[in-house]
């Protein structure tokens, strides 16, 4: 087994992560908990080596806290809108699968995204591919609504490309 050198192993964002999240299950916010987060860590990333993600490498906090309050945004507008059409007893909902065609190749863009857009409520990502998502959409009552749920879809790809896409990925933004 050819395993890349150690060097190449250990990210210092997944360090933090892992640490934080050691301290949050011990719910204790101490220099001892820090430490043997940060241990446990190290061992992780040594002993199970996770595949090069290279977005993480470009991960911009700025843009991931934007990416959060959008999302949660999303999430009451949403929330909202769904219950406004479920209790509108008088009207029927159409609903499609459409596809969208996405900016980036990257199965880790594509992954989020489609995790975000299934976690707003009315859309429910299906299928994925390189440079495609299949999105369920619960409003399709009319080509205005489908295409709304499309620029929403890339709207989403946008704001996770600004957390987490490379320069090259982001220039696909300002191409746009």
């Amino acid at each position: 087994m050819n395993r890349p050198g150690l060097r190449h192993r250990v990210s210092t964002v997944a360090t933090i992560g892992l640490a934080v999240i050691w301290m949050m299950l011990w719910g204790e916010l101490s220099i001892g908990a820090a430490i043997w987060g940060l241990v446990i860590a190290l061992l992780i990333q040594v002993a199970f080596p996770l595949p090069d993600v290279p977005e993480l490498e470009s991960f911009r906090p700025l843009g991931f806290a934007r990416l959060v309050l959008v999302t949660l945004g999303g999430l009451v507008v949403s929330s909202f809108q769904v219950a406004a059409k479920v209790l509108a007893f008088s009207r029927s909902t159409r609903n499609a699968i459409i596809r969208v065609p996405l900016r980036s190749d990257s199965e880790f863009i594509t992954a989020i995204t489609a995790e975000l857009v299934t976690l707003v409520p009315g859309s429910v990502a299906v299928d994925a591919g390189e440079g495609w998502l299949l999105v369920h959409v619960f409003d399709a009552s009319s080509e205005a609504a489908i295409d709304h749920a499309r620029s929403r879809v890339l709207s989403t790809e946008a704001t996770v490309l600004r957390a987490f896409g490379t320069p090259a990925d982001r220039a696909l933004l300002r191409e746009d």
